[in-house]
């Protein structure tokens, strides 16, 4: 038999085993306790923060039959059949592909049936937003006054497109980023439990990758021990697998620009590009670092940083003689360079242009 991929494998299904949402966690341990769930919840964040899998938690625990302290008992029947998706009284719908109003009708209509199996029914509707205006229509009699066992749980990216006769009639949950710090400690859990031998530094490369979605770190985590699975993964091959810049390069090409020596910017770019290393990646990885240098002229401490704590002291000597001013104006620089570079027949051109403005800004008294 297959051995499920590695994000299925760790999927997490307890409220304390998510990643970086303590307020959720908290929130609905005490509605789990207390016995007081709202039947109308609204999941928004950025992708790969856990709504979906935090919807699947808590229909869980609508429907387990021994829960404890905020925790579901695994045993139970609808702990077998709630997190394999196979539970016919808790039913993911996925707006993107079922947007219409014909769809919404039929699923409300199954709403009207008792459970058949389970103590509660759930319907889970991700990427909620996509629906059409008319679908939406559909679920306000529904949403405003739904049957004792139903709840509605509605995950979004993009809340902001949700009418508000749909948000005034549901409680609503912001999930956060997840920081790469909280990435690098999951993935050295699944590390250390699937015996893959990879130092700090390389899962903090992946968890930069990331951005902020879990999915998207373990996913690489489990390809690169395919292609790698009898020695120790390094920061190095994690660099030179995944085209990632070199993280003591791209401090080098930022001491350049506050120097203003723009030669050997331009020849820092090129080593890095000649390794392989993609444009954007290393866009993104510069303007990651002023960023940073910004958050310590504004705030004078580190809670807002997201990098290594080696690296602080570093970006403290950066930021000394930069201007939070200069740093203010290069975040416009910065703003539409992903657009420019997505569309520009020369992206390296772009990059380095980008970075010279950058250089330039910086040298002005």
């Amino acid at each position: 038999m297959k051995e499920s991929a590695l994000y299925n494998k760790y999927r997490p299904s307890q409220l304390d085993e998510l990643v970086g949402q303590k307020n959720v966690v908290a929130t609905f341990k005490q509605a789990s306790i207390n016995d007081r769930f709202a039947q109308t919840y609204i999941f928004t964040g950025n992708r790969g923060c856990g709504k979906t899998t935090t919807a699947r938690i808590v229909a869980n625990l609508l429907t387990c039959e021994n829960v404890k302290g905020g925790r579901v008992c695994g045993k139970c029947r609808a702990c077998q059949i709630v997190p394999t998706g196979m539970a016919m009284d808790v039913i993911e719908l996925d707006a993107a592909k079922n947007r219409n109003v014909e769809n919404m009708e039929s699923l409300i209509e199954g709403a009207q049936w008792s459970p058949t199996e389970l103590k509660k029914k759930v319907f889970i509707i991700d990427e909620c937003h996509q629906l059409s205006d008319k679908a939406i229509s559909s679920l306000l009699k529904i949403t405003e006054e739904p049957p004792s066992y139903l709840t509605f749980i509605f995950c979004t990216t993009d809340a902001h497109k949700i009418p508000v006769t749909i948000l005034s009639r549901s409680q609503r949950f912001n999930f956060r980023k997840i920081t790469s710090k909280e990435v690098v400690s999951r993935l050295r859990f699944i590390s250390d439990a699937e015996k893959i031998k990879i130092d700090d530094a390389a899962l903090f490369a992946i968890a930069k990758i990331s951005r902020g979605c879990l999915r998207d770190a373990i996913v690489p985590l489990e390809q690169i021990t395919t292609f790698i699975s009898d020695k120790n993964i390094t920061e190095d091959v994690i660099q030179k697998y995944f085209s990632i810049p070199d993280r003591q390069a791209i401090f080098q090409i930022v001491k350049s620009m506050v120097a203003g020596n723009i030669a050997l910017l331009l020849d820092q770019v090129n080593d890095l590009i000649m390794a392989s290393a993609d444009v954007e990646a290393i866009a993104y990885e510069v303007s990651d670092i002023f960023r940073s240098m910004m958050l310590l002229k504004s705030q004078g401490d580190i809670k807002l940083l997201d990098v290594p704590d080696h690296e602080i002291e570093e970006l403290k000597r950066l930021a000394e003689p930069v201007k939070l001013g200069q740093l203010d104006k290069l975040s416009r620089l910065f703003s539409s360079i992903k657009k420019e570079i997505t569309y520009s027949i020369n992206e390296r051109w772009i990059l380095e242009s980008t970075l010279i403005h950058c250089a330039a800004l910086l040298r002005k008294v």
